[in-house]
């Protein structure tokens, strides 16, 4: 095979243009009265998961082969961010993937480059490319990018055969920008500064990623390709469909693990002087609730947000059965070791799981300014702002004659921290009825545990309710208003990879008010209140 790295670069230099875009979030314009028409233009970078899934509809089969590339960062705690770039590193580590993936593909692709008699090799390699095109770009392959490709698989079977010009043609598709980016731009030819609606395919691509976490299946790709995505009532038929699937609710678990921040609960580390309990073996358990309890919400739920935090059950091996009071598990699965228990009055859907506790403390501690930080900024989406540069953030020392609550209060009485800490620290006082590895308690070092706590309005004064213990502040959690306007907010942030824009205020008030809102607070009409929507369809073009 001829010497193709240039051809690579070629590619990928394509998609490095585009990223310098993404980063931005705004391909230009600052004009107040289109800023606030549509969300930017814009281009997106696939993620590790959607590369691979990607790649797994191009070869007919899955691979992994993404998740040893560079790891995404997260913004306003996602993932899904529209500002994923390609460094040096990601770079170099694509086109690795790229040869590897068109290695696999020549073999597990024969059948579609295999040329029958009485077809002459450019019509095989035309149909290849055609087909094969499609599956990457998630759209048709122009003219030009048919012409260029045919260029290339005839360069490629040079002294050699159609598999070595199939090969060299993956290579291309899986190193080329309209692989590794989401586009959505509109159709060509559109004004400067003027509102677009996305093309079909663009629609195609954005519900099946939003949805499925991958590319677009046939069935929403006829629908692409016969036009009539641009129906919200199709839209909704076509999400609702792809709501059904499993990779729909692995997308719609990521986004629950995600939004609670709990990530990166598979590396918690605790104290093992201070918790005995505490091991890896523990930690495994952990994740497997909170995936397990998930999964449930999202499949026989819906997603319901009101459930997920006001369950009085959850799915557990016997590790942490016995950790939550020796619980009675029912319908065990034999190959999980995972049951369902009724949990104690002390606990309450996920807010009180051994995970998201342990989650929001220290290595040897509960950490009441973690938990009340976590509730404030993710379940009501408050912002709060940095501490003070002079400030100390490290944590007050253990003390056998102290709680936790004593310690902390005693930490934060400096003047300078008063304005934030008097509304984080009534809401994470509630939760020291829980230690810093989700282990319920009413005695501290011998003393007892003040797990009184308090919802304090944004104004910093007003009292919004009482509560003690982590359970009751789910329970108020459940009916909270502030809450319940939280949620979409956050899905928007996380499905569309960007913050909120002026132009989805119509969108997010028909969230807040429609099936969602009178239904459980179900992400899943979320979703389906945001695919309807112009916020999912319209972008605006730049203004130079």
């Amino acid at each position: 095979m001829p010497d193709i790295m240039p051809l690579r670069r070629f590619y990928l230099s394509s998609a490095l243009v585009l990223s310098a875009s993404a980063c931005t979030g705004n391909i230009g314009g600052q004009d107040a009265e289109l800023e606030s028409a549509a969300a930017p233009a814009r281009v997106r970078r696939l993620t590790r998961d959607e590369y691979n899934k990607s790649a797994s509809a191009v070869l007919g089969t899955e691979v992994d082969i993404a998740q040893g590339f560079a790891a995404e960062d997260t913004i306003l705690g996602f993932s899904t961010h529209e500002r994923l770039q390609v460094t040096s590193l990601l770079a170099d580590q694509l086109d690795t993937a790229a040869v590897t993936l068109a290695e696999q593909g020549r073999s597990q692709l024969s059948d579609l480059y295999a040329c029958p008699q009485g077809k002459t090799q450019d019509e095989c390699a035309r149909s290849f490319i055609q087909r094969v095109g499609e599956r990457a770009f998630r759209r048709p392959v122009t003219a030009e990018e048919e012409t260029d490709l045919l260029a290339l698989f005839n360069e490629g079977k040079k002294g050699g055969t159609m598999a070595t010009g199939a090969e060299l043609v993956l290579q291309a598709l899986f190193s080329s920008s309209s692989f590794l980016y989401r586009t959505e731009l509109g159709p060509e030819g559109g004004r400067k500064g003027q509102v677009v609606e996305l093309t079909a395919y663009e629609l195609a691509s954005e519900l099946s990623f939003m949805v499925t976490g991958g590319p677009p299946d046939a069935t929403l790709l006829a629908s692409a390709k016969a036009g009539t995505l641009s129906s919200p009532d199709e839209r909704e038929a076509q999400a609702r469909r792809l709501l059904k699937t499993e990779a729909a609710q692995v997308k719609l678990r990521q986004f629950f693990v995600e939004w609670l921040g709990l990530g990166g609960l598979a590396k918690v580390n605790k104290n093992n002087l201070v918790y005995p309990d505490y091991s890896v073996d523990f930690r495994d358990s952990m994740v497997r609730e909170r995936d397990a309890f998930i999964d449930f919400i999202v499949k026989e739920h819906s997603g319901s947000v009101a459930e997920l935090l006001g369950a009085n059950y959850s799915f557990v091996d016997e590790t942490l059965a016995n950790f939550y009071g020796e619980l009675e598990r029912t319908n065990v699965d034999d190959n999980t070791g995972l049951g369902r228990v009724t949990l104690p009055p002390e606990r309450q859907g996920i807010l009180t799981q051994a995970g998201v506790m342990s989650t929001y403390a220290h290595f040897d501690s509960s950490s009441p300014i973690k938990r009340g930080k976590f509730v404030l900024t993710r379940l009501l989406c408050r912002t709060v702002p940095a501490p003070p540069a002079n400030v100390s953030t490290i944590p007050p020392a253990l003390s056998e004659d102290a709680t936790t609550r004593e310690r902390f209060a005693a930490h934060t009485d400096n003047p300078a921290c008063a304005s934030c800490h008097k509304t984080i620290d009534p809401m994470g006082f509630g939760m020291e009825d829980f230690d810093g590895l989700g282990q319920h308690r009413t005695e501290e070092n011998g003393r007892t545990v003040d797990a009184s706590g308090a919802v304090i309005a944004r104004d910093g004064t007003t009292n919004l309710g009482n509560f003690t213990g982590g359970a009751q502040l789910a329970r108020y959690l459940t009916t909270s208003e502030e809450l319940a306007n939280c949620v979409p907010l956050q899905f928007v942030r996380y499905a569309m990879g960007r913050d909120e824009h002026a132009s989805d205020a119509e969108l997010l008030a028909a969230m807040r008010t429609g099936p969602y809102r009178t239904d459980g607070l179900k992400i899943t009409e979320a979703l389906v209140s945001l695919v309807r929507s112009s916020s999912f369809t319209q972008r605006r073009l730049p203004t130079r």
